[in-house]
């Protein structure tokens, strides 16, 4: 496969990139140097298990894998304890460690489902988050301003119309990007909804003098209401551990406009 065909099919099913021009020229170097392309998602261990709506991302890494590039399969444990504001009219409920230590235990088994444990690296942000201290954590603090912060869609809502806006969530969209430091990320996954935090990691990874990574955007799959996206918490998931027959019953119930979007963005 030549690389504007390994372009093509990496494109397939992605909403928005920034920028194929850079993923081509990534992927030219690359076979040149004979290095692989290391690709990360990330996931919060905010619930017990994976459900389809991840496996949109989690199949694209599958791509990236077959095609013999390097996916690092992120657990956000760290960042999971603060939260991601993304989409959120008020703070989320922080985590306690216990709780993001039991989840991210059953993500990592259920994600070898789909990626081949030998081929997949699998991080743990808390690894380069932890050592950070108060000191790295105002270092890094200082690369990105308030006014840029609240460019975000959610967190101008919130502003305009009162409603608490925490420190500790302005600093999740920088930690997320340092993770792309510390990984030294040549392209980053996620959905449509992860934009702003996608491109603040660009940023930052320039600030620390590196390459800035790739971004793809896929799109967000909405749970069986046909509404919202796909959560656990809504009730409206399938995840991917269920019996064969639940699933069933649940991918059944919605309508028939619903499966082709199922169809489209969950197979190959």
């Amino acid at each position: 496969m030549d690389i504007k065909e390994e372009v093509e099919l990496l494109k397939k099913g992605v909403e928005e990139m920034v920028s194929e021009e850079e993923l081509l020229k990534k992927l030219e170097r690359s076979r040149k140097e004979g290095r692989p392309l290391k690709v990360k998602a990330g996931f919060d261990p905010t619930a017990p298990d994976l459900h389809l709506g991840h496996t949109v991302l989690i199949q694209k890494l599958k791509q990236f894998q077959d095609l013999g590039h390097q996916v690092v399969f992120l657990i956000g444990d760290f960042t999971g304890m603060i939260g991601d504001p993304t989409g959120r009219a008020e703070a989320r409920k922080a985590l306690t460690p216990q709780e993001v230590e039991e989840n991210a235990g059953t993500y990592q088994e259920q994600v070898f489902k789909i990626l081949d444990p030998d081929k997949t690296i699998v991080a743990f942000n808390s690894e380069w988050l932890s050592p950070l201290g108060a000191e790295g954590m105002i270092r890094l603090a200082a690369k990105y301003t308030v006014a840029r912060m609240l460019e975000r869609d959610d967190f101008k809502k919130r502003f305009k119309e009162g409603v608490p806006i925490y420190i500790h969530e302005f600093l999740y969209p920088l930690l997320q990007g340092y993770d792309s430091v510390a990984l030294e990320a040549d392209v980053e996954l996620g959905g449509t909804d992860q934009r702003f935090n996608l491109l603040v990691a660009r940023d930052i990874q320039r600030e620390y003098g590196q390459e800035p990574e790739v971004i793809m955007m896929l799109p967000i799959l909405e749970g069986l209401d046909g509404v919202q996206k796909m959560s656990k918490s809504l009730g409206n998931y399938v995840g991917i551990t269920e019996p064969p027959q639940e699933m069933f019953g649940k991918l059944m119930s919605i309508s028939d406009e619903l499966m082709w979007r199922y169809y489209e963005l969950l197979s190959d």
